[in-house]
């Protein structure tokens, strides 16, 4: 039994326990019910896309030359400062400036010839009319001349380079045999394929098929191919005998060439075979590119063979008819032709300039070079980038927006710009001036390419820096806005809980903005101060 002191004790502890309890339930619930509910409150929401972009240069071009030649001056380096319409990279071009000045007077002559016709023919312009044309005749037959001794010069020339090339594409047969023979003579991968194209060089180099193991002492006997045709035009040089002795020597060389890079380079080849393999290769590369010069020139020789004789013919042509007006009198048929050779000299004209210009990059911007690769003395071909220009000052920000955000994202949105090299603390503003219709995959979400347009210059900014991109897409003012969580849909309907007093009632809603911050716009059902219930 309990001494009655112990048991008066444990009433009084357990009346003390009881009452604790239920003051925490009473004043605990009331604090959580205090903390359980946001006031709905007034004031403006903001919604924002945030994004990452690059910065890069609002105008950027990439030059090249529109035909091939080689570089004779180099106007601008890699960070030089240049204008629009100054010119960068020259090919040699005296040639075409030559042929501009001719068309040039040809265009002078022309429009002298029409002033004369407009003003009669006299005596002294009949006799110097008749001069003009018995010089003219002697200009077109010395043009004629030249060009047929130019050409022979440059025939000549390629007859000379082909006979050395087939020797020398011969010397390397005899060496490729050597080695053939001494490590490659099985009918292991690598001696078939030795085998294979030695005999395709063999046929096209001289005109035996089935060759592909014959030994030097044959291979000295045979003398087709392209061989034969050499020496047949060394016998009877027509140039149309040189024509087609070039042709079948360029494809025989590169058989050569393929044969001698067919052997491979295995540890059993002696020193002396090694070098003597790589003598042959440079000596055929050497061939192969000395055959295709000679031919480049025979082409360029051959037009402009034709253009000075076409130039001499049209001058001629000119005077003479300048002539017949003069000694037939003026009628207005013959100023109406006269006219139009103005205007045909004036086409001419036209075109030489084009051809001159084609030889000449010119910036087509004010900006920086950031690329250079022409080099004086260097052949360039027609259509590789060697220049390239960015604007100087005027940059763009280009950014990948989702799916998701880009419905919300209108032209002319305003951003806020914090570049990655300035910290958060320098802000650059901005502006939306394109969005792509197209979207591009990125990891296999589609996203679409968004153009941001600086509000200002700032020398700070510079091509390739990392851009943090805040885009303002919407804003409403002085809206009633409650936090998005507290409301619920039911049925398609949105509800939101909100404290009455010591009731708690349930109010339809309509929304409006959501915002970043969190809250969203109440259009209609909750008051500015209404206390809304917080969810679980």
């Amino acid at each position: 039994m309990l001494h009655p002191f112990t048991k008066k004790r444990i009433i009084i502890i357990v009346v003390i326990t009881v009452l604790a309890g239920g003051g925490y339930l009473l004043f605990g619930r009331q604090k959580t019910a205090e903390q359980s509910y946001a006031v709905a409150r007034r004031g403006d929401i903001k919604q924002e896309v945030s994004v990452t972009g690059h910065v890069k240069p609002a105008e950027s071009v990439t030059l090249a030359f529109e035909r091939g030649g080689k570089v004779a001056r180099v106007y601008a380096k890699i960070g030089d400062n240049v204008r629009a319409g100054q010119t960068l990279v020259g090919l040699e071009n005296g040639d075409t400036a030559a042929q501009l000045l001719q068309a040039e007077a040809s265009l002078d002559a022309a429009k002298a010839k029409l002033d004369e016709l407009r003003r009669g023919t006299r005596p002294e312009e009949l006799a110097a009319a008749e001069t003009s044309v018995v010089s003219a005749k002697a200009n077109l037959s010395n043009v004629k001349a030249k060009a047929a001794a130019d050409l022979k010069d440059d025939y000549d020339a390629a007859l000379s380079a082909i006979q050395t090339a087939v020797n020398s594409a011969r010397n390397s047969l005899y060496t490729l045999t050597d080695i053939q023979s001494t490590h490659f003579g099985g009918n292991d991968t690598d001696g078939m394929n030795i085998t294979n194209v030695k005999a395709a060089a063999i046929f096209d180099l001289l005109g035996q098929a089935n060759s592909g193991r014959a030994a030097n002492s044959l291979i000295s006997t045979f003398n087709g191919g392209a061989f034969g045709l050499v020496q047949g035009a060394v016998n009877n040089p027509t140039y149309e005998n040189i024509d087609a002795a070039i042709a079948k020597v360029d494809i025989a060389l590169q058989r050569v060439k393929d044969a001698l890079y067919a052997i491979p380079i295995i540890a059993d080849l002696t020193t002396a075979e090694k070098t003597n393999l790589s003598t042959e290769k440079t000596n055929i590369n050497t061939q192969i590119t000395g055959v295709s010069t000679v031919e480049q020139a025979l082409n360029v020789q051959k037009a402009t063979n034709v253009s000075a004789i076409s130039t001499a013919e049209a001058s001629l042509a000119g005077v003479e008819d300048t002539l017949a007006i003069k000694r037939a009198g003026t009628v207005p048929e013959q100023i109406a032709a006269q006219e139009a050779n103005v205007k045909s000299a004036a086409a001419n004209v036209q075109n030489y300039s084009a051809l001159l210009g084609k030889t000449i990059i010119r910036s087509p911007i004010n900006g920086v070079v950031t690329k250079q690769e022409a080099k004086v003395g260097e052949i360039t071909t027609a259509g590789v980038v060697i220049v390239s220009v960015i604007s100087e000052k005027q940059f763009e920000i280009e950014a990948n927006i989702s799916e998701a955000d880009i419905a919300k994202v209108a032209i002319l949105n305003p951003a806020v710009i914090t570049l990655d090299a300035y910290g958060n603390d320098v802000i650059f503003k901005a502006k939306v001036i394109k969005i792509d219709p197209g979207e591009t995959i990125i990891e296999g979400v589609a996203a679409y390419k968004t153009t941001f347009q600086f509000s200002e210059e700032d020398g700070r900014i510079k091509s390739g820096m990392t851009a943090n991109i805040d885009i303002l897409t919407a804003t409403v003012q002085n809206v009633i806005s409650v936090p998005q969580r507290v409301v619920y849909t039911r049925d398609g309907d949105k509800y939101v809980r909100v404290l009455d007093g010591r009731e708690i009632r349930e109010v339809k809603v309509k929304t409006g903005l959501r915002g970043n911050d969190g809250y969203v716009e109440i259009k209609e059902g909750v008051a500015e101060g209404d206390k809304v219930i917080m969810a679980d």
